[in-house]
């Protein structure tokens, strides 16, 4: 039996990031060619920077302190150019607009083709078969920063796969999916192995990468600090997965009731709306009406690109509605007044930091409040980012992010809180601290809409789900536990319940 060379071999690595903290500690790895090895564990442990020894990001784009060798088919990294790398690996980001170099999304597919010197013709039938495989045929001629985030992380899968390399390292790629663009990751990934390609993918979301996963490192604190075959994993009861911080590692709808039941006095209701992205753009939803209670949790549901952000904007005040009415306690109003009586946190947190630390972060625009500083160190404390108060925001792991920015809109207070994938970079511990907090703030009596493709935020936060697709609002579904199977199985399909 011929013996499996080594892809990758980590051998005792410490990192440090200049002005920042040691981000991997005396970390060992080998991972096998032909095998997918997926790494797991909590926001900030060091997943993001044991991808970026592998893929050159380290030290070619990211400085520091670093002690240990890194090879890749026996080549030591640091003998290797900036441009050897990608003829090697293939790179997708949990950010994936970083990674883009092109405006439209064929040109940003065929991009490392055109780099290294491919014929044009194998470049465009490349395109063209990673496209269909992608279901991206249709948005070839589009640019791509209009793109919802779904579809992005789409093209960078796919722009990853052109110049077939022999090595794939991605980080959170299914962060931005719904799941059924999740399973049909899992797929694409399924025939890369098949092929023979080796895979490295950092991740929190385990359940889709079962299947092929080879092995799940558990890193925690810049260690590795356990390693399990996918039965191992599975053996584990729950209360271990919810101690080590990590997801479930299996879909299933939950056996205790959720929260759905009698709705409250009315806060928002949209009667005949029509929502566009601008005013010389078309609709994307049309003949849109519901309405959403007082202290109630709603989630939005639906296939990437379906609207769901767009009508969030809308909602908000940050679009103008393009027909029919929005309306706030029973009274109709227009974008400027529907501003000042909600917040939006964005998917995009970058977006929404603006200030030199996490702490001044939440008091920004806050100063004059008597309660401000102690409202923000309870809200830090309750996300696990009171250590970091005194960081600068740039400075944190997407996931880190993620919860500050989250953390700004309950310091907000608003009457209507919107939130655009609040878990989508989290670990299972935070994702339940952020269940915690959004029940906690309904509680108080903000209504509050979530876009979300996390089933377990889902089942864990909401009492109703509104589903849209086709332009339409297809299903609006109380979350308890008689409509449990039929909630996840819509999740998982995005068909329209019969």
């Amino acid at each position: 039996m011929k013996r499996k060379q080594r892809m990758i071999e980590i051998d005792n690595v410490s990192f440090q990031y200049d002005d920042a903290f040691e981000q991997l500690s005396n970390v060992s790895l080998t991972v096998y060619e032909g095998e997918c090895v997926v790494v797991t564990g909590p926001s900030g442990s060091g997943k993001t920077t044991l991808t970026r020894m592998v893929n050159g990001l380290i030290p070619n784009h990211y400085e520091g302190r670093l002690t240990g060798s890194v090879r890749l088919r026996e080549q030591d990294v640091s003998g290797m150019a900036a441009w050897d790398f990608g003829r090697l690996v293939g790179s997708v980001f949990q950010d994936s607009r970083s990674q883009f170099f092109a405006a439209v999304v064929e040109e940003e597919i065929a991009f490392s083709g055109e780099n290294y010197g491919m014929d044009p013709a194998e470049i465009r039938a490349r395109v063209d078969r990673l496209a269909a495989e992608s279901q991206l045929t249709a948005l070839l001629k589009q640019e791509v920063h209009r793109l919802s985030s779904g579809e992005k992380q789409k093209v960078a899968v796919a722009s990853a796969c052109l110049a077939d390399p022999e090595l794939f390292v991605m980080d959170e790629p299914s962060a931005n999916l719904d799941m059924a663009a999740t399973r049909q990751l899992a797929d694409r990934l399924a025939a890369l192995k098949r092929s023979g390609k080796t895979i490295l993918i950092a991740e929190h979301r385990l359940y889709y990468l079962l299947p092929l996963a080879d092995r799940i490192v558990y890193m925690q604190d810049g260690e590795i600090q356990a390693e399990w075959t996918p039965a191992q994993l599975t053996a584990l009861a729950p209360e271990e997965w919810r101690r080590l911080g990590l997801r479930s590692p299996v879909v299933r709808a939950p056996s205790v009731p959720a929260f759905g039941g009698t709705r409250a006095q009315e806060r928002l209701a949209l009667d005949r709306a029509a929502i566009a992205p601008g005013r010389l753009k078309p609709a994307v939803l049309e003949d849109i009406r519901f309405s959403v209670g007082q202290g109630e949790i709603a989630a939005i549901v639906g296939p990437n690109g379906a609207g769901k952000t767009t009508l969030a904007k809308t909602i908000c005040g940050l679009l103008k509605e393009r027909a029919g009415t929005v309306a706030m306690d029973a009274q109709p109003l227009k974008a400027k007044d529907r501003l000042r009586r909600t917040w939006f946190v964005l998917q995009d947190s970058d977006y929404q930091l603006f200030s030199d630390s996490v702490l001044n972060e939440l008091l920004l625009t806050h100063e004059r409040e008597e309660d401000a500083a102690e409202r923000a160190e309870s809200l830090l404390r309750e996300l696990d980012l009171w250590a970091f108060r005194d960081r600068h925001p740039a400075s944190l792991s997407g996931g880190q992010k993620q919860r500050l920015t989250f953390a700004v809109g309950l310091m907000n207070r608003p009457e209507l809180l919107v939130l655009d994938e609040p878990t989508s970079g989290l670990d299972g511990r935070n994702m339940r601290r952020v269940v915690k907090l959004i029940r906690q703030m309904a509680d108080t009596g903000v209504t509050i809409l979530v876009i979300t493709h996390d089933y377990e935020l889902l089942f864990g936060a909401c009492d109703r789900l509104l589903f849209f697709q086709g332009h339409r609002l297809q299903a609006d579904l109380e979350i308890t536990e008689r409509n449990g199977d039929a909630v996840l199985r819509l999740m998982e399909t995005l068909e329209p319940i019969e």
